[in-house]
Formats: C-alpha cells, sequence, structure tokens
C-alpha cells in the first residue's frame, strides 16, 4: 500500500537559484526533442528553473522550499485540447451527466440517479453528448426511455443529447415544453410508444424547444458554469484548451471567462479561435470586421483569441463523405477571404474532412503563399478523416500544420458503414508521423467526443471506439501520441517557448499521475487519472488521497 506523498521543508544553506517548490524522486516524462526523463523538477514564481536527477536539482532548496516526495509517480506535462467546443457548452455545464465509459444500460441510468440525488428538484440533468447510444449493453432498441429516465430522476428535467442527431427527455423535462405525458402529445419529433405516448427520444420541433429551455435555464448563473467547467477540466488533466468556437458561440458566451481572467480565477488557460460566419447566414462574405482591434498576439497566457476558425465560409463546409461546394463563385470568395487573413497575419484553423476539399483549399493556399507565406501563420485543418496521403504531402509543402481529434471513439463505426474497409485508415495519425507532419491531438468534444484526455490518448493507441471496436488501423505509439496531445498542440497555439514540455525556463504546467503512462497496460491508458494538476506553478486540483 503506498504512503501519502509526503512534504519535507529541508534547511540547506541559501543558493543563488532558489526554488519556492521542488518535486523529486519521480517518473518525469519532460517530453522535450529527446523524450528525456528526469526524477525532480525545480518550480520558482511558476517557472521551471531546474529540472534533471535529484542531485542537480537539489541545489536549488533553501530553507523556504516546499519539497515534495513524488515517491516514484510519473509526471508530465499538463494536456492540451487543440479542439474543443468549451465556451458553447459551458453554459449548461453545471449537473452534467457524464456517461463516458460506461458501456452497460443500468449503469448509465443509476449514474443519471446518482446525478440526480446530488441535484435540488426541478434541476436540469443535462447529458451534453459524449456518449453514443451503442455503448450500453443491454439497452432498449429506442435507446434511453421515457419511464427509466422518469425512475432514475423523478424531481428533474433530465435531457441526454445524442451527437448532433437527437436526444432524450424525461416526463419532467417534456412538460417545460407543453407536453403532457398523461394525453396523446400533437408535437412533431416525438417517437411515441404502442399507446401513442412519447417514449423517449426527440427530434425537430421538440429537440429544438427543450434546448431552448436548457439555454434560458443557465443565463443567470453563466459564471459559475463556466467556472466549473475550467474546473471539471484540470481535473481530468488538461492545463490548455483551445476553444474551437462554432455557428452559435455567441460573443456574450465570452463575458464569464473574461471576468474570471480579470479577476486571476482562471484554473486553466482558455484559447481561442474568433468566429466570422454571420449567425444564420449561408453566403460567400464572412463577417471579418470581427476582426478589427483583435489582439492575436496578446502576452496574457491565460485567456486571449489565437486565430480564425473553425469556418471561413458555410459553402465550403463539408464532411468525409460530401465535399465543399466547388462553384467558379465560391472558389474565388475563398481565395479573396483567405487572402485577407494571410495579409493580417491571422491564423486560420479550418474544418476541413473531405479529401476533395482539402485539395479545393490547397489550390487557394499556394496562390496566397506566392505573395504571404503561410508556414510562419501555421494555418491548420482540423479533423482531416479523409486526406488521403498524396494530399499530406502537398499540405506539408507548405507549412501546414493538423488538428486531429478522438471523434472516431465514438463516430468510428458510421465511418465503417459508409466507407467499408477504408475507414480503417481514416483519420491518418500514423501516415501524417511518417511523412513527418506536425499534428496535434484534440477532442471536439464535448457533444461528438470525450474531453477526457486519457480517453483520446487511448484511442490514439488503440485505434479503438468506447464500446472496444476496432475502427483504425492509424494507432500511433504512446510516445508518439502523447508528444501530439502536449507540445505540438502547444506549437499550434503558438505558446511551445512557454508550454508543452518540462524544460528550464518554460511555465510549470504538468500532472502527476496515478499510474505510468509508459508502462501501463495500452488498454487501460483511459483509466489513468491525475492525482495533482499545476497550472503556472499553482496546483489547480488536487486528490484527497495525496494528503497534502
Amino acid at each position: 500500500m503506498k504512503l501519502p506523498v509526503s512534504i519535507l521543508f529541508i534547511s540547506l544553506s541559501s543558493t543563488a537559484f532558489s526554488a519556492e517548490l521542488v518535486l523529486n524522486n519521480g517518473n518525469i516524462l519532460q517530453v522535450d526533442s529527446g523524450f528525456n526523463t528526469a526524477s525532480a523538477i525545480a518550480i520558482d514564481a511558476g517557472e521551471i528553473v531546474a529540472i534533471g536527477s535529484d542531485k542537480e536539482v537539489s541545489t536549488h532548496i533553501t530553507d523556504t522550499t516546499e519539497v515534495i516526495d513524488l515517491e516514484g509517480r510519473t509526471v508530465i506535462p499538463g494536456l492540451i485540447d487543440n479542439h474543443m467546443h468549451l465556451v458553447r457548452a459551458a453554459q449548461n455545464w453545471g449537473h452534467q451527466i457524464r456517461l463516458e465509459g460506461i458501456t452497460d444500460y443500468q449503469q448509465a441510468l443509476k449514474q443519471i440517479a446518482d446525478t440526480a440525488a446530488r441535484a435540488k428538484p426541478g434541476q436540469w440533468l443535462v447529458a451534453s453528448g459524449g456518449f453514443v447510444e451503442r455503448q450500453f449493453s443491454g439497452r432498449p432498441k429506442a435507446g434511453f426511455l421515457r419511464s427509466d429516465l422518469d425512475k432514475a430522476a423523478p424531481d428533474n428535467p433530465v435531457y441526454l443529447q445524442h451527437l448532433f442527431d437527437w436526444g432524450y427527455a424525461n416526463s419532467a423535462a417534456l412538460k417545460t415544453i407543453g407536453v403532457n405525458p398523461d394525453s396523446p402529445p400533437q408535437m412533431p419529433g416525438l417517437l411515441l410508444d404502442g399507446d401513442g405516448q412519447p417514449q423517449g427520444p426527440v427530434t425537430k420541433r421538440a429537440q429544438f424547444l427543450l434546448e431552448e429551455q436548457l439555454t434560458a435555464n443557465t443565463k443567470k448563473n453563466r459564471l459559475e458554469q463556466s467556472r466549473k467547467a475550467l474546473t471539471d477540466l484540470a481535473r481530468a488533466g488538461l492545463t490548455t484548451v483551445v476553444d474551437a468556437g462554432g455557428f452559435d458561440t455567441l460573443d456574450s458566451l465570452y463575458e464569464p471567462f473574461e471576468t474570471l481572467n480579470s479577476k486571476g480565477e482562471m484554473p486553466i488557460r482558455l484559447m481561442y479561435m474568433k468566429q466570422v460566419i454571420p449567425w444564420g447566414r449561408d453566403n460567400l462574405s464572412p463577417d471579418l470586421s470581427r476582426l478589427d482591434g483583435v489582439n492575436f498576439r496578446s502576452d496574457d497566457d491565460f485567456f486571449r483569441p489565437v486565430g480564425v476558425g473553425e469556418q471561413l465560409m458555410l459553402p465550403v463546409q463539408d464532411t468525409a463523405g460530401r465535399a465543399a461546394r466547388s462553384t467558379e463563385a465560391v472558389k474565388t470568395a475563398f481565395l479573396n477571404n483567405a487572402r485577407k487573413l494571410a495579409k493580417r497575419g491571422i491564423q486560420l484553423h479550418l474544418h476541413a474532412v473531405n479529401d476533395a476539399s482539402i485539395n479545393q483549399h490547397l489550390d487557394a493556399f499556394e496562390t496566397i503563399n506566392e505573395t504571404y507565406p503561410l508556414a510562419p501563420l501555421r494555418w491548420t485543418f482540423a479533423h482531416i478523416d479523409g486526406i488521403q496521403p498524396d494530399t499530406i504531402e502537398r499540405a506539408r509543402a507548405l507549412g501546414i500544420l493538423f488538428a486531429i481529434h478522438s471523434r472516431p471513439v465514438l463516430i468510428g463505426y458510421r465511418f465503417q458503414n459508409s466507407f467499408g474497409s477504408a475507414a480503417m485508415n481514416m483519420t491518418p495519425m500514423k501516415t501524417l508521423t511518417e511523412k513527418g507532419a506536425l499534428w496535434g491531438l484534440g477532442s471536439d468534444s464535448p457533444v461528438v467526443s470525450i474531453y477526457n484526455p486519457f480517453r483520446t490518448l487511448w484511442w490514439a493507441v488503440n485505434g479503438r471506439m468506447v464500446d472496444g471496436t476496432k475502427v483504425s488501423e492509424q494507432n500511433v505509439d504512446r510516445r508518439q501520441a502523447l508528444v501530439a496531445h502536449t507540445i505540438n498542440n502547444a506549437r499550434l497555439a503558438f505558446m511551445e517557448d512557454k508550454t508543452g514540455s518540462l524544460e528550464t525556463g518554460k511555465r510549470a504546467d504538468l500532472l502527476i499521475l496515478n499510474q505510468d503512462y509508459m508502462r501501463v497496460d495500452s488498454s487501460k491508458i483511459a483509466s489513468i487519472r491525475p492525482l495533482a494538476t499545476m497550472v503556472d506553478g499553482r496546483w489547480v486540483y488536487k486528490a484527497g488521497e495525496l494528503g497534502w
């Protein structure tokens, strides 16, 4: 049985380079250029002032230094998610139902019941994606049944969002939109049972009205919702998140984070992409006036914009099976709008899934590159599930970077249904690595994936869906996966001089883990969890079992 981590205050003679904190007797993965390991690290004023052996780092210990014995535990750099829809999700983060890792229907109902037991009567309970119904064995054909949700949470409205498809609602939730489960409903979007009553699944009009209710019920406490979201991400092991915006990410949703940052209360770093799509308009003219006065090179390391994304124009929005529109008008507009970003020196982080779409974008990028070199701007293709090897070479020649996301951990079966055996080589992490391309790992959570970064690492190493189904032969080794989730993501966000690896002179963002990431069985990587999370030299999460 392991003893609690001990804290010692050691009195030694003063040195020229004293440290406030020293962690020693550990297994520290630096994730530097040589993927070196160390046993000790010294931190002062949020900066790493030394890293190496216990003996080497001991020279930084004075009589005021706090020394923590790691007892052999593994330390890694803080994990970075390069593409998450956090700002949009944070508005209803409170009392979220977490269904990740649950593979049995009855266990899922118990999780809902446990969440309800901690909530106040009438409080909405929400699962904002992060699950796929096929992960639950023993589930009814229709998915979550209203009657089961009523039993699990009799005093709370429950809404479970299934990817971007449909949702599940209990009776209390349906009553908020005027549906009386005791009388035949007259609303479209309700799947009915044999008695003509709502069965549980909701779509279309009913789904829209339920989502409106959720938004109305969360406007009053967005500050606390946002704080809880950031705290939960720190607990999961994320120290930096890049928010990818989205069609309905209104400017007002950023206000709680601005408030937290102004008070110095951001537990983790939040970088974000500016959205330039005019709301509700599918045209060829993004609103680039939203970029006026925006400082993309701010020295604020906790909250700042880093680029434009993830859309530039709606007509070029694609999927793995549907390419971007390719009329001459669309191509010309895309070229002109992208050129304006390059001229202003702004990074573009672009949703691009289909290989034909990506090549169409590269036609424009090659033209722009003749006048405005793109490599220094670190333009990035996001998702790239369908990209082909030759296209990777073409993009890499321009200095284009790649943001890979763990969506197949939930939707890999859909790729298999659509593309057959070719799906096994989609989301090509292995090919990117072999070609020397710089790529980072993210989630695209919370709706179409899972925000837990160790689930993302598990998927990257094993190539499996959450239910265990093998969906990829493009998996990589655990070293490459960790590089992609740390230092490579720091490069995508222009932060590699401060975060992403544990090196002297960088900020102290790190995790103390409950298991050795490099040695644990690969099938168990998703079960790794942080015992402590540090951001900028401050502990933002500590598990009670540490005893300090």
